[in-house]
């Protein structure tokens, strides 16, 4: 490489005839440049140290733009090459912004206007002509330069500027800004100083497009990330909800997973649009009422009518989240299928073990114990018959089956108060096999109450008829037998919600249980159990007593006459009789029931 062009005649020949976009100052006529020699303008020739300085500023520039990591340190470098290379008073670098220039970096500016307010349209002034024709136009004094812009021409002469190189900082076809060089003073620029900043504009243009290709690289990589990493959210997704479906078995809980997910509301609807499960996202205190959430999304689920997924919120959703909630669905969809031909399985299997079991048919004990144990059902433990049914209407003949919806709610209830219960659908009402846990009475009827309440939708209001506690086979028979009559006396009252118990039943409960000895040993049992087992543990005298007392039509003296003993020890004994058997013997129903059973009693203590 020539050191200066003084020096390398033939060289700067070829490059001037290569350049012939350069418009080249003659006097004071500005015309393109024709001339053939290195020396074409008023200047003196540079001296010899000018072709060692471009050449080092070159190399310079290339190092800074090379480690340069943002456009500021790009356009800087270019600045300060400019000037240090050319030797000028100031250097600027304009990019474009749409179709205006503006200041991205200086060097040797002296006014604070300059940078501030510096703008240039493409085609205007000198700098925007440059960009607009591609070519570096040199100007040897700005104040007789036609092409001189008036917008710009206060903030040029307050820096001083009075001559200038403007380099286009293109690639290929497209422009990406200017650079200047600039004198104070009128100057005549050599083609060695114009092709120095034109190729400085063109490694900087390098510079630009690199930087702009490794920044599209950065967010193309940062972009597939993202995309990975969503891609991997979606797959945990479904992988928590398949396995929250497989281990629990709960539709529930993968609705819960996925609303966690989207941060939205989630229900399942049934083919009939009701919401059978639903899940809420955020905390409490921020959870909008579901009839106030706009529905974002609903998917059908399953080619059969199964129901739909709905999802609702306070934004739309992305493609990809529903992309997420329709295969969601599709695992959803399995998992109905999968409940419901459990569940007919189920149901079948059930209902022919509670014929029998309900209907007394227990020729084959062990076989019914060996049966029950198969499906579940440990009859060795206290249960207690349930029958549940909807509410009769004065207008029609039988009450109406209970639907499946209500069904499903029932059972999700009672397997949740009281887990171990067996709740199977039979002749339009449920019966369920009710594990007491050891719970009292009054709890029993407490959590019945808030079933039935529950249950009860919009349009179902249900009852229940709660019988005896069973404690052996033979006991099934007559407790369903009694809550069938008490659900039958339930939901013939005026409002829903009741629920009766076998103890409510009176005369009712007998003539359901019919006249067999085992059912009124069973009766008598149920009656005055109590006071029978404290006769025998301790040897007390209550059954005799209450025998005494009515049979005296309740005549204290008469029955302590025949008891002999004093009136007030029979009136410690009555009192203690209705404690232990929770009657009151003032009511006649309860009179009759007492006297009914112990001529019962008597009857069968006959040889």
């Amino acid at each position: 490489m020539c050191a200066g062009t003084e020096r390398c005649p033939d060289r700067w020949q070829e490059r001037t005839d290569t350049q012939p976009g350069l418009l080249l100052p003659v006097g004071k006529s500005y015309r393109r440049s024709v001339t053939t020699g290195p020396k074409t303008v008023n200047r003196s020739a540079p001296s010899e140290r000018d072709g060692p300085r471009a050449t080092e500023s070159q190399v310079q520039l290339l190092h800074r733009l090379l480690s340069a990591r943002s456009v500021t340190a790009v356009v800087q470098a270019a600045v300060d090459t400019a000037r240090e290379a050319v030797a000028s008073d100031a250097s600027w670098c304009g990019l474009l912004h749409g179709d205006v220039l503006t200041m991205a970096a200086y060097s040797g500016l002296r006014t604070a206007e300059m940078p501030a307010l510096w703008r240039l349209k493409v085609g205007q002034g000198i700098g925007g002509r440059a960009v607009a024709e591609r070519r570096t136009i040199a100007s040897r004094d700005y104040r007789r330069d036609p092409r001189r812009p008036p917008v710009m021409k206060q903030l040029i002469d307050n820096e001083g500027i009075q001559s200038g190189i403007c380099a286009p900082i293109t690639s290929g076809t497209e422009a990406l800004g200017v650079l200047y060089a600039s004198h104070r003073a009128p100057r005549d620029w050599t083609g060695q100083e114009i092709q120095v900043v034109t190729n400085a504009a063109r490694d900087t243009a390098v510079a630009l497009i690199l930087l702009r290709e490794q920044h599209r690289d950065r967010e193309r990589v940062k972009e597939a990330e993202q995309r990975a990493t969503a891609a991997a959210r979606e797959l945990q997704v479904v992988r928590d909800t398949a396995i929250s479906l497989a281990h629990t078995e709960d539709i529930g809980a993968g609705i819960a997973v996925l609303a966690r997910h989207l941060g939205m509301h989630v229900a399942l609807l049934d083919p009939a649009g009701e919401v059978l499960r639903m899940s809420e996202s955020g905390a409490p205190h921020q959870r909008p009422r579901v009839k106030d959430a706009p529905a974002r999304l609903q998917i059908s689920i399953g080619d059969q009518p199964l129901g739909a997924l709905r999802v609702s919120g306070d934004r739309e959703l992305t493609r990809a989240e529903s992309e997420l909630a329709e295969l969601c669905s599709h695992l959803i969809a399995l998992q109905l299928l999968r409940e419901r031909a459990a569940l007919q399985t189920e149901l079948r299997v059930h209902s022919e073990f509670l014929d029998d079991l309900l209907e007394g048919r227990l020729d084959d004990r062990a076989g019914m114990l060996a049966r029950a144990a198969l499906l579940g059902v440990d009859l060795r433990t206290p249960r207690h018959v349930i029958c549940i049914g909807l509410q009769a209407t004065p207008d029609a003949d039988a009450p109406a089956a209970i639907t499946r919806r209500t069904l499903t709610r029932v059972d999700s209830d009672v397997r949740r108060d009281l887990p171990g219960s067996i709740v199977v659908p039979r002749a339009g009402d449920v019966v369920v096999l009710l594990a007491t846990r050891r719970a009292e009475p009054s709890e029993i009827h407490r959590i019945l109450c808030s079933i039935v309440s529950t249950a009860a939708g919009e349009k179902d209001q249900l009852s229940a008829g709660l019988g005896r506690l069973c404690i052996g086979l033979d006991d099934y028979a007559d407790s369903y037998a009694e809550a069938c009559v008490a659900l039958d006396l339930a939901r013939r009252q005026s409002r829903g919600g009741e629920v009766l118990s076998s103890a409510d039943l009176g005369l009712f409960g007998l003539l359901a249980r019919g006249t067999t000895c085992q059912s009124m040993e069973s009766m008598v049992e149920h009656a005055l159990g109590p006071i029978l087992d404290a006769d025998a543990a301790k040897g007390t005298e209550y059954v005799r007593t209450l025998d005494a007392y009515l049979a005296s039509d309740r005549h204290l003296e008469q029955a302590a006459a025949v008891l002999h003993v004093h009136p007030n020890t029979v009136r410690y004994r009555l009192s203690k009789v209705q404690d232990m058997l929770g009657v009151n013997l003032h009511d006649v129903d309860a009179r009759f029931l007492l006297e009914l059973a112990l001529r019962v009693q008597g009857t069968l203590q006959r040889p």
